[in-house]
């Protein structure tokens, strides 16, 4: 065990998904002293053919990510022996060794509040956040946010935020938008490593190929319009809707004009990126040729969805 390393309380949030949430647990467990973390595998939750053999902790219903990391914060302040959090999507793919001793060693020494490894994703644009592409940069990118997908979060922010709002309307997204606030107020540092590279399968427990394993009634696209209308509430209810309007102005412009030529990236919200009409473009392109493409993929899927739905007749 690396004495010198900080200890790590790393979470594993399952759902309905007892496969992917034990291959990835397997991955991690058996470096738990080299790398000096617990590992938690806690189901949110699931039918019991759906619970992984490795669970550590339940919830007897489905909390959502909301409930999950309300949880896992009060257990870090409970727990002082622990220096750094990981909170985990469990559609997450990557190799385990040194894997918590190479991000926690980088956040030492560069005094990150919170770090993140890059990130790929099983979609046509391998992640829509290009802050958390690959660069190929070989020190760590300080950013102004970071995707909340597997992230690495110092104490002091845990001991800054305390609980999230417990009147946030649930399901939603936005504890990395919240969480990137606060560090933007304090001045501290975040970052994403291009040393490192993960896969996350992305929404997992909603997507058809997948089977469709979320227990709430929700599709992909309805769950992804409530959770938008979620987050919109929440953060016009904190008073924060100024400041997460400039943070969204920040991830979309990042690397607008990098010399990598990424040639799709989202838009800002004065572009459209905050638009409710299907029609919206919500991304920006760097040449038309892609733009085109997308919107073709885009309308293909749209369709698909309506057809599944009945609303739409099919051809004979």
């Amino acid at each position: 065990m690396n004495k010198n390393l900080p200890k790590t309380l790393y979470v594993i949030l399952n759902h309905n998904a007892k496969m992917i949430s034990t291959v990835y647990y397997e991955e991690m467990k058996y470096y738990q002293e080299q790398d000096n973390f617990d590992l938690l595998l806690i189901d949110n939750g699931s039918k019991a053919s759906e619970k992984s053999i490795h669970t550590t902790h339940s919830f007897k219903k489905n909390v959502y990510f909301n409930g999950a990391i309300q949880w896992a914060f009060k257990y870090m302040l409970d727990h002082p022996e622990y220096e750094y959090l990981v909170f985990s999507n469990n559609d997450i793919m990557l190799h385990g060794y040194r894997f918590v001793e190479t991000m926690v060693t980088m956040a030492e020494e560069n005094n990150f509040t919170m770090v993140a490894p890059s990130g790929i994703e099983g979609n046509a644009g391998q992640n829509f956040w290009p802050i958390m592409h690959c660069w190929y940069k070989k020190e760590p990118r300080v950013v102004p946010w970071i995707d909340f997908i597997c992230p690495f979060i110092h104490r002091r922010l845990i001991e800054e935020i305390q609980q999230f709002p417990t009147w946030w309307k649930s399901p939603s997204y936005g504890f990395d938008d919240y969480s990137a606030i606060i560090c933007n107020r304090k001045g501290w540092k975040m970052a994403v490593s291009d040393l490192v590279t993960i896969l996350h399968v992305g929404q997992y427990t909603y997507r058809e190929g997948y089977g469709e394993r979320a227990d709430d009634g929700l599709d992909l696209y309805t769950m992804q319009a409530m959770h938008r209308q979620n987050f919109d509430w929440n953060f016009e209810k904190s008073g924060l809707q100024k400041e997460q309007y400039e943070l969204d102005n920040k991830k979309c412009l990042y690397g607008r004009d990098n010399s990598l030529k990424m040639g799709r990236m989202p838009a800002t919200p004065d572009e459209g990126y905050y638009e409710k009409s299907p029609d919206a473009e919500r991304q920006w392109f760097r040449n038309k040729t892609q733009h085109e493409i997308h919107n073709k993929r885009q309308k293909m899927l749209e369709n698909d969805y309506l057809k599944r739905k009945g609303l739409v007749r099919r051809k004979k």
